[in-house]
């Protein structure tokens, strides 16, 4: 008779998905038309790249699951939340530096302290949708105290706590993304002065959940 494997942490909390291919989990979540078009995408060289991603992280998260076995057992509600999210996320995820900080999310997440239901909602949908160029600028750029956006007109220099950001500049489309995320936020009104963004509450927990060191 064939001995059935002990759950591995990651099982036991996601639910098998680390067993299973993820284009096989994907076609299970998402079903209806687009279904029959997993098989195909499967056959993709980018297939076998994500296949590999997803295999280290996977391995990576359950490692440091493992370590904490006796945290797992006594998981809130709302930390189950966010690492059952964050895993989900993994599997559509390519980008490596996104793949990091959603290994980051379920490790850190083990070590948060109690939080209100709707931060966890919340921080899961941020995390889920962050991209790593967005989670990077906040990690770096949260102690201005504003982001400005046009900047200071020429000659006029702006205080040390405001980042200006030049419109033609890359930037500007990650400012655009974390006001949708609502992790930026318009300040007080400046009467024709310069557009002032601040960050919002949440960002210091999402930091929290997101840092890889």
């Amino acid at each position: 008779m064939t001995q059935l494997k002990p759950p591995t942490a990651l099982e036991r909390i996601s639910g098998n998905v680390a067993t299973e291919s993820a284009l096989t989990v994907v076609a299970a979540l998402v079903g209806g038309p687009l279904a029959p078009l997993l098989p195909v995408l499967a056959k993709s060289l980018a297939s076998e790249r994500q296949k590999a991603r997803l295999e280290l992280a996977f391995m990576d998260i359950n490692a440091a699951l493992e370590e904490h076995g006796e945290q797992i057992r006594d998981l809130s509600d709302e930390q189950y939340k966010i690492i059952n999210e964050a895993v989900l996320a993994l599997l559509q995820t390519t980008q490596m530096g996104k793949l990091h900080y959603l290994r980051a999310t379920v490790k850190n997440a083990l070590k948060m302290d109690a939080m209100h239901p709707q931060e966890a909602i919340v921080l899961s949908r941020i995390v889920r949708d962050i991209s790593a160029e967005e989670a990077e600028f906040v990690i770096k750029n949260f102690g201005y105290k504003y982001i400005r956006l046009p900047p200071t007109s020429d000659g006029v220099k702006a205080p040390l706590n405001v980042l200006q950001i030049a419109p033609e500049s890359p930037e500007t489309l990650i400012v655009a993304g974390l006001l949708s995320l609502g992790l930026l936020v318009p300040g007080a009104s400046n009467w024709d002065g310069p557009n002032d963004l601040i960050f919002t509450r949440i960002v210091a927990k999402l930091i929290a959940l997101l840092r890889t060191s």
